[in-house]
C-alpha cells in the first residue's frame, strides 16, 4: 500500500477532525489502550481544542502557540494516520517541541508510526531552533511506549497517578529525543 506523509492543510480539516473522532471512539475501548488522557465516554474532539490546533498552525515557529502537522494518506487520500509538533507553553522552552501522534485503528502494525516519528525528527532537524521532541504517554498505552523506545526516545520518568480517568489511577511516561 502506497502511503504518503504531507502537511495538513485547510481543505483537510473536515476529514482530519472525523480521523481524531474515530480515534477517541476507540480511546481505551475494545481492548485499544487508553491513549488520551479523557474518559472514555469523549468520543468527539472539543470544538475549543480544534479552534486551538488550527490556530497553532497559523504561527511561526517559535511564536507562542505554534503547531505543524502531517498526515499520511493512502492513493484515495484516506487519512491513515498523523504527527503534530507544537510548542510547550513555556516560552523559555522554544528549543523543544511536544509530539502527538496518531494511527487510525485499520493502520496499525504496518510502520506507520515509525514512519511518522521519523518524519517529525528530519523536520526537526531541518529547523535550528528545535532540538529536542519531548513526548507524554499513558502508561497503559504499551504499544505506544514501545514505538518510542524502539525509535531512541529516552525514558526521562514515570508519573505515578497523574491523571484520574474514569474513576481510575492514571501514569504518565515522559520521554525525549535529541535530533
Amino acid at each position: 500500500m502506497k502511503a504518503t506523509i504531507r502537511p495538513l492543510d485547510s481543505g483537510d480539516y473536515p476529514a482530519f477532525f472525523t480521523y481524531l473522532n474515530a480515534q477517541l471512539e476507540e480511546n481505551g475501548k475494545n481492548g485499544n489502550p487508553l491513549f488520551q488522557p479523557v474518559s472514555r465516554e469523549i468520543d468527539i474532539f472539543p470544538v475549543e481544542k480544534e479552534a486551538a490546533f488550527v490556530s497553532g498552525l497559523s504561527k511561526s515557529v517559535g511564536q507562542t502557540g505554534w503547531r505543524r502537522a502531517w498526515v499520511v494518506c493512502n492513493e484515495d487520500e484516506e487519512i491513515m494516520g498523523h504527527v503534530d509538533l507544537r510548542a510547550h507553553s513555556d516560552s523559555t522552552i522554544h528549543h523543544r517541541a511536544l509530539l502527538g501522534m496518531g494511527v487510525g485503528l485499520t493502520f496499525r502494525q504496518q510502520g506507520l508510526g515509525r514512519q511518522l516519528l521519523e518524519f517529525a525528527c528530519d523536520w526537526i532537524r531541518q529547523h535550528e531552533v528545535l532540538e529536542w521532541i519531548d513526548i507524554e504517554v499513558l502508561a497503559v498505552n504499551t504499544p505506544a511506549v514501545a514505538l518510542y523506545e524502539n525509535a531512541d526516545f529516552e525514558l526521562l520518568c514515570e508519573i505515578p497517578d497523574l491523571y484520574r480517568i474514569d474513576g481510575k489511577q492514571e501514569s504518565v511516561i515522559r520521554m525525549a529525543r535529541k535530533v
